[in-house]
């Protein structure tokens, strides 16, 4: 009896140390979870602010008929972008494949009167409310529509990579 006693006490500890380990690979999988969590909702978050600021802009231009008249909110780009309502419009034409991304410009200060204030403080607001937020406004030549981009970057990288867009008539 005494050899059966001697052959089961390691057996305990290897117990132990398996019950840890894979505790351990649980408690690891668990936060890698709640990051994602974190994620997810940073990102839904900065889709809502996105679809938020775009809206803005088409109630801004709703409620300044006589500056839409004008020419005033026709391609506005932000300064320093690399992006021109062209190449925004096209991506629109072709479903979307070549998604437009507007590209981060300076930040703006919310001055000027009518269409320029409106701007500005829009672009002010996309740069604080997103990270390296910015937006876009283009008037289709032909026809009597605008799309209204906004932009930001989701990845955290430096480079826009999310693009929101709308299509409306004023």
């Amino acid at each position: 009896m005494s050899a059966k006693i001697q052959s089961s006490r390691g057996f305990s500890m290897i117990e132990v140390m398996v019950t840890i380990v894979v505790v351990a690979f649980g408690l690891l999988g668990l936060a890698s979870l709640v990051l994602r969590g974190l994620q997810a909702g940073s990102d839904s978050k900065n889709r809502t602010t996105a679809v938020t600021q775009t809206y803005d802009m088409a109630d801004r231009m709703r409620s300044n008929p006589n500056g839409v008249k004008a020419g005033d909110y026709n391609n506005l780009i932000p300064s320093g972008s690399a992006s021109a309502c062209a190449t925004l419009l096209s991506a629109i034409r072709n479903g979307g494949s070549g998604t437009p991304v507007v590209g981060v410009g300076s930040t703006p200060t919310c001055s000027g009167t009518g269409a320029t204030y409106d701007k500005n403080c829009w672009q002010l607001a996309n740069k604080q409310q997103l990270p390296s937020g910015a937006g876009a406004v283009c008037k289709e030549a032909t026809e009597n529509w605008y799309a209204i981009f906004v932009s930001w970057d989701e990845s955290r990288t430096g480079a826009t990579n999310k693009t929101f867009w709308i299509i409306f008539e004023p």
